[in-house]
């Protein structure tokens, strides 16, 4: 999250005591009711504000949205939902959603990636890593020489990430590892991708250690224990699909959600601000005291703004975030006419073995009950940053393209009995090498705009755990700014 870091519920549940004694609730508005905005809503009411959601669609969850279709639950966007920290967990606890909790068999750990024209598993052991033929002899050479690769001493300079893991891990590792993984992951290219923005983590321990192995044994070695266990690391799912956690978080909102409302415009009035939004062929406005705005960066650009000027120049900057169109194909097969045993999480398909698809999940293996009887639920991604035409195909024409490759690394023995498809033009914000710029653009428009805050995944991160996380930083930056604004310093 870029911003106020490290605050959480404790900090604004102290926040919300001082905004319960002021004379008036302090009213905000939220644009955009996908995760990011449901959550960070939800965080403003326990912090004692009121809340109004805009959401232009009919439903709330954006990309999280969840359908059974002739027996198979169908996810149209984001699959799972990886709980590594303890925040997640007591969000969900706090939401009523453990009884719902379904976790990922332990088959799903395995995961597979095309080489030779065939599905090979990723060594999850040291000696399985030895055996594997997914990297060469001399690849696990290069691998295993890291820490005596100089270190990138070019400050201030914004990496790819291809030309990252390419110089400090080799070019197979790039080609077998990091590009599958980017691709079914962020339908991102890594040539185009910063090292910085989207793997920040490896570049901070180059900087600190010269060397990513160093880097992380020193770390390990500082890292006091802690006395409070971890939480679980699961990968999990809800019995209905993710749909089932934006739900609860918009059950769990006591303001008003206005659903089918475009926000328009904002107005900046002598004291507060409005939200000019269209319903149908009526509009309306809302005056708030501060605004979040968790809409795609390119919507920016069809708001009108009244009464303040907002910098040209960081406003274009940021509605040209590059997005990925990506489009998903669920399959769905007898057992028996899929050879592969599908005992995993799915296939990753690398840019260097030519294929159509970025990968396959296994969805059927990963999660009970997501496929009738005998049956098995596939869900394939075309498209991405590495080959976006594909995804604006028609659908007989993506459809062709996906089995072809299914047959190709799973070997089918029949046409599937069921066919779906999933469309998303503008799917994944791509961190792009020059990615800083859109944040700094961002900072600037807040400080031209006070009140008006923004966040998401333009401008926070694309993984939902750190957004529901990040939920917590914009309510606290948005109660700071009430405080000062309502100080006897600044009257």
């Amino acid at each position: 999250m870029h911003g106020s870091a490290g605050r959480d519920g404790d900090h604004l549940r102290s926040v919300s005591s001082i905004l319960r004694g002021a004379t008036m609730t302090p009213h905000i508005a939220v644009l955009g009711a996908g995760i990011s905005g449901l959550s960070i809503a939800y965080a403003l009411e326990q912090a004692g504000m009121r809340v109004t959601l805009f959401e232009a669609n009919a439903r709330v969850g954006g990309p999280l949205r969840s359908s059974r279709i002739d027996g198979y639950l169908l996810e149209h966007g984001p699959h799972t939902l990886f709980q590594r920290t303890s925040a997640l967990a007591s969000l969900l606890t706090e939401l009523g959603l453990d009884d719902a909790i379904v976790d990922a068999r332990e088959s799903a750990s395995r995961r597979y990636v095309v080489r030779y024209g065939r599905p090979l598993a990723l060594p999850q052991s040291p000696a399985a890593f030895l055996k594997s033929e997914l990297l060469s002899t001399a690849a696990k050479l290069r691998l295993l020489a890291e820490p005596l690769i100089p270190a990138f001493d070019r400050e201030g300079v914004d990496e790819s990430l291809a030309n990252f893991v390419e110089r400090r891990l080799g070019q197979e590792v790039l080609d077998y590892l990091l590009d599958p993984f980017v691709g079914g992951t962020y339908a991102g290219d890594p040539r185009q991708m910063s090292a910085r923005h989207t793997f920040g983590m490896l570049k901070e321990l180059e900087d600190e250690a010269g060397s990513l192995v160093l880097g992380a044994l020193k770390r390990k070695l500082r890292t006091p224990s802690s006395e409070t266990p971890p939480a679980k690391r699961r990968l999990l799912s809800f019995t209905g699909g993710l749909q089932t956690l934006t739900d609860a978080l918009a059950a769990k909102l006591h303001g008003e959600l206005k659903l089918s409302a475009t926000v328009t415009g904002l107005r900046r009035d002598e004291s507060s601000w409005r939200v000019l939004y269209r319903r149908g062929k009526s509009t309306a406005g809302v005056s708030v005291d501060a605004i979040v705005s968790t809409l795609p960066s390119y919507a920016l650009a069809e708001l009108r703004f009244k009464g303040v000027t907002p910098p040209e120049r960081e406003l274009q900057r940021v509605t040209n975030i590059t997005f990925a169109p990506c489009t998903l194909v669920a399959t769905g097969f007898k057992r028996e006419d899929v050879a592969h045993p599908l005992d995993g999480f799915g296939v990753l398909a690398p840019r260097a073995e030519e294929m159509h698809t970025l990968g396959t999940l296994f969805v059927s293996s990963m999660f009970p009950e997501r496929a009738p009887r005998g049956r098995v639920n596939l869900t394939t991604f075309v498209g991405g940053a590495r080959q976006p035409e594909l995804a604006l195909l028609d659908d007989d024409a993506v459809i062709d393209l996906v089995k072809f490759d299914l047959n190709r690394i799973l070997g089918l023995r029949a046409e599937p009995e069921f066919v779906h498809v999933s469309r998303w033009e503008r799917a994944i914000p791509q961190f792009e090498v020059g990615h800083q710029l859109m944040l700094d653009a961002y900072a600037s428009l807040e400080e031209a705009m006070p009140g008006v805050f923004f966040a998401g995944n333009t401008r926070d991160t694309v993984a939902l755990p750190a957004l529901l996380n990040a939920r917590h930083d914009h309510a606290a930056r948005v109660t700071d700014f009430l405080q000062l604004a309502t100080s006897p310093a600044s009257s």
